[in-house]
């Protein structure tokens, strides 16, 4: 069992039990899927690589470090695409015709700071302590684990 079918049936069965028992074979689904996030990352990383211009003057370690970071930067597009799906009760709040435009505007706002940690384009320490309450604000533990915003993960950083 990889790491991606894992992280899938932990994500499907908290967040879309409902989608789970739409599948005929969930075992083979998860395999399936899990083999699929594996590939698509390695091809994703692979073609970044490739595409990636040598760095005047970098060190091994320099490269070593861009090319990792390459490589989370695939993984986390792919989770997003493939396996961290919304939540079966989930509904996009931004197009809620009952939400003012203000509060459209702070939901946007939360998603696109929330995609960024995901991506590890941006860090909780980046934010100031209000900006973190309203990124977390709602928001299933599960994510706040993955984007570093849990209890856990701030009090690790001084950061609550």
């Amino acid at each position: 069992m990889n790491q991606y079918r894992r992280l899938a049936q932990q994500h499907w069965r908290e967040f879309r039990p409902g989608r789970i028992t739409e599948i005929d074979d969930p075992e083979a689904f998860f395999t399936e899927l899990g083999t699929d996030v594996q590939t698509e990352v390695r091809q994703r990383w692979t073609a970044e690589r490739v595409a990636a211009s040598a760095v005047a003057g970098e060190s091994y370690l320099e490269r070593a470090s861009r090319l990792q970071q390459m490589r989370r930067d695939a993984e986390a597009e792919v989770l997003r695409e493939l396996v961290l799906l919304p939540a079966d009760d989930d509904i996009d709040l931004a197009d809620d015709p009952h939400l003012t435009d203000t509060e459209a505007a702070e939901e946007q706002w939360r998603e696109h700071h929330l995609h960024e940690l995901l991506d590890g384009r941006s860090v909780p320490g980046d934010f100031g302590a209000a900006d973190r309450l309203r990124l977390r604000a709602g928001a299933p533990a599960r994510l706040l684990e993955l984007t570093g915003l849990s209890d856990e993960a701030l009090r690790r950083q001084g950061l609550l």
